[in-house]
Formats: structure tokens, C-alpha cells, sequence
């Protein structure tokens, strides 16, 4: 839950007051985009990356953002101080705004809103052990920005979590995997990195995780064909809210013998060094 002050349509507001209208697109039709960033060493990490994404998936909605760079980053900055906290979960909110027929919109007057709370990082044990990945035939619609419309992964998670143990949903459709539900996944073929290429959002720790892993390993962004998981020796999946988590199971099959492999300890490793040079 949020509490505490968010940012809505260009003021500092108590959350419990940020009122969205009923005839507001994002309700009416989920059309909306958002960004999830966080703060590391009191900083917003990969802002100018995260930014872009943002704006990029503002302007494939045809949905003028009404704040600049400079001004998110700042309302951005007076929200965690404002909230009082330490190390900060940002999540930025963009929708069509309000409409007269359900349908059409004012590019000039989307619904705008941020809210910060406390990062929760996940547990440490999930690092040490590895998460459990369960698969769906699906892929997103526009899938390389980052839409508010999650309809599948909620209610897969919903239904499925009532009979299997699972941390994530894996897509996978006509036989190629996609991403996970809230992340990019990633597969060691024997010391070779593989990740999903085409319709997919390209995370913005994917793409780091990729620079990073070019360094010392082969890395092949392309088609990921459903049965190559089964050659799969070691998996993660990636995201600014696990950075990366190994995986070690899918659809009841064990990864590399079920435990984190060596390959995905040394990335995590670089990972960690980068943000703390960060």
C-alpha cells in the first residue's frame, strides 16, 4: 500500500487525495505506460535509461508526457525527502487521462502520477536457493513498451498459485519463450548466454546484465525455442527490483541439478560491483 505523498498532475499531494476520475482511460481501457526505477546510493539508478523508456513508450501511445526530464527527476527527488526514506521503489504512472466516449483522448491531458516507498529488495534466500518458474502460452500485446496492462500474469499467478508452488510466470508462445511476467529471463547453454531477442520489453537490467556479461562470456540475444530449456545448465531472470535471480526450476523441471550455477554467481558479482561503484 501506498501512504505518505506522491506526485499527481504537477503538485506534491497527500496519496490518499491523488483522485483519478472514473471516465480516466487507464481505468476504462487500462490504456496506460509506467517505469519502475530505484534509488541506489541515494541516487535514481540508471534514470537517463529508465527516462527514455519511459518517453519512448509515452510516444507509441501517442500520449504527450507533462513533465520534463529534469522536472520528474526533481519531483522525483522531493518525494522520497517529503516521504522520508532511505533507499526508494519509484513507480510513474502514465494514462491516457480523461475521455468523453470511453475511446478518444486530449494527447495534452493524460492522468500523470508518481509514487515512492520503501525498496524492498527480495529475500535473501530466494539468492541463495533459487526461484521457481512456472510457463503460460502468451506473449504481450506491443510488448516492447511497458504497458499497464498485466491481465494475463494475474491472473495466471492467481490460479496456478492456488496448486503450484511458483515465484514468476515464464510466456511462452507457438514454442518460442518470450520473458517472465515482471522480468527478462536468461539461460547458460553450457557457457554460452542466451536471452529471448523479439517481442519482449528489453529490461533496462537486461541490458545491463548484458554488458556486463560480454565481458567474460559468449552472448547471444535470438529466437529461444521452448524445448531449448531443456539443454538449459543454469537460468536468472532479470529486473530493477531483483536485479538477478537465479532460477532452478521450471514447470516442475530442475536447472542445473536445482541450485544457482557458477556462471550466474560470477554475474551477480559484477552486478553487485557495478552498483556499488554506481
Amino acid at each position: 500500500m501506498i501512504s505518505g505523498f506522491c506526485y499527481f498532475n504537477g503538485k506534491i499531494v497527500p496519496a490518499d487525495r491523488a483522485l483519478i476520475h472514473p471516465d480516466d482511460l487507464g481505468v476504462l481501457r487500462g490504456y496506460g505506460v509506467f517505469d519502475v526505477m530505484k534509488t541506489v546510493n541515494g541516487k535514481i539508478f540508471l534514470f537517463d535509461e529508465h527516462f527514455k523508456r519511459l518517453s519512448d513508450s509515452a510516444d507509441c501511445l501517442g500520449v504527450k508526457l507533462p513533465a520534463g526530464k529534469k522536472e520528474i527527476e526533481e519531483a522525483i527527488k522531493k518525494l522520497i525527502s517529503k516521504n522520508k526514506i532511505k533507499q526508494a521503489s519509484i513507480r510513474i504512472i502514465l494514462t491516457g487521462g480523461r475521455s468523453a466516449d470511453a475511446m478518444r483522448f486530449d494527447s495534452k491531458t493524460p492522468t500523470f502520477y508518481i509514487l515512492v516507498s520503501e525498496f524492498r529488495p527480495l529475500k535473501e534466500e530466494l539468492f541463495k536457493n533459487g526461484i521457481k518458474l512456472a510457463t503460460i502460452n502468451f506473449g504481450r500485446d506491443m510488448a516492447e513498451i511497458k504497458t499497464t496492462n498485466y491481465i494475463a500474469a494475474v491472473k495466471a499467478t492467481n490460479e496456478r498459485q492456488k496448486k503450484e508452488n511458483f515465484f514468476e510466470i515464464l510466456y511462452v508462445l507457438n514454442g518460442v519463450a518470450l520473458e517472465a511476467s515482471t522480468s527478462n529471463f536468461f539461460a547458460f547453454i553450457g557457457n554460452k548466454l542466451v536471452t529471448p531477442k523479439d517481442n519482449i520489453l528489453k529490461g533496462i537490467t537486461r541490458n545491463l546484465v548484458i554488458k556486463l556479461a560480454k565481458k567474460e562470456f559468449e552472448v547471444e540475444e535470438r529466437e529461444f525455442k521452448k524445448e531449448e530449456l531443456n539443454l538449459a545448465t543454469e537460468s536468472f531472470i532479470t529486473a530493477t527490483n531483483k536485479d538477478i535471480a537465479p532460477v532452478v526450476q521450471i514447470d516442475g523441471k530442475k536447472i542445473g541439478g536445482g541450485k544457482p550455477g557458477e556462471n550466474t554467481k560470477r554475474l551477480i558479482e559484477m552486478f553487485e560491483e557495478f552498483v556499488r561503484n554506481y
